[in-house]
């Protein structure tokens, strides 16, 4: 399991919370968490690699995603309404690292509002 750090908030808002949650459990393997985070018929877009729909799909990737990597550290994430973005750094057991842009989409307002979509934007720092 990698390690993952996150960066303090304000404690303002829910939805950050929710996503220090999601990645929390992202990181711990936990399927019953991410599998109650997302919609049935979520869509992950790992820009200019591939498109994952539905909940399942989404979980059953997070072996492979998770392969290899070290740590994890959330640098930030950015709350508006029904949307929110994160950034942080993604660092694999061989030292090599990867910066990464994640950008959500709820299916609503609520706090308890699912994620919808998750445009996720990667890339190998030098």
């Amino acid at each position: 399991m990698p390690g993952i750090t996150i960066e303090e908030s304000c404690g303002n808002s829910p939805r950050t919370q929710f996503l220090s949650d999601f990645y929390v459990a992202f990181a711990e393997r936990d399927e019953e968490a991410i599998l109650s985070m997302l919609t049935d018929d979520v869509r992950l877009a790992i820009i200019g690699e591939e498109t994952l729909d539905g909940r399942q799909s989404v979980v059953d990737s997070m072996d492979l995603f998770l392969d290899g990597v070290s740590t994890i550290t959330v640098d930030n994430i950015i709350t508006h309404g029904d949307m929110a973005a994160a950034t942080g750094v993604i660092t694999a057991e061989s030292g090599e690292t990867h910066a990464f842009c994640e950008v959500f989409k709820f299916e609503g307002h609520a706090k308890d509002a699912k994620i919808e979509t998750i445009d996720s934007y990667v890339i190998e720092t030098i």
